[in-house]
This record gives structure tokens, sequence and C-alpha cells, in this order.
């Protein structure tokens, strides 16, 4: 059930391999609007060069992203009606 998080995080993170650009932008043309409280934490640059820190930087971001996501989606059902 992780994998829709951990997808979140790999395409809103910064990659050192792409010249610092986010997944999301090369993908979609725009930058992401994350929720205000995960833009801080996600704006370290990833070195997916290396495993291990790939790997805690994914597992940091999917726990980010399923602390976070439930209540954006709230909000987002809350607006729309």
């Amino acid at each position: 059930m992780a994998l829709p998080y951990i997808t979140i995080g790999y395409m809103m993170s910064k990659h050192a391999s792409l010249f610092h650009f986010v997944p999301y932008f090369l993908l979609f043309g725009r930058h992401p609007i994350p929720p205000s409280s995960t833009v801080a934490q996600m704006d370290e640059v990833m070195d997916l060069d290396s495993l291990a820190t790939w790997a805690r930087f994914i597992a940091k971001r999917a726990a980010l992203f399923r602390k976070v996501m439930p209540m954006a989606m709230e909000n987002l059902s809350i607006a729309q009606h």
C-alpha cells in the first residue's frame, strides 16, 4: 500500500541526475504544488547514485506523504462540494 506514496515522493523530489529538476516538472511542464507541510522536507536533492541514500529518501518521503495525503484529499473533497 506504500507504492502510491513512494511514487509521489519520487516524482516530487529533486534529482541530482536530472540537474536538480523534479520528474513531475519534466513530465507535466509545471512545478508540483505539494502540501505546505512537506515543502521544506522535499527541498533536499536526491543522489540516486547511492542505493542506500535513495532508499532512505524514498522511505522518508513515503512516510511523509502517507501522513499528509489523507488531509489533502479531505480538503479537496470539501472544496468540490
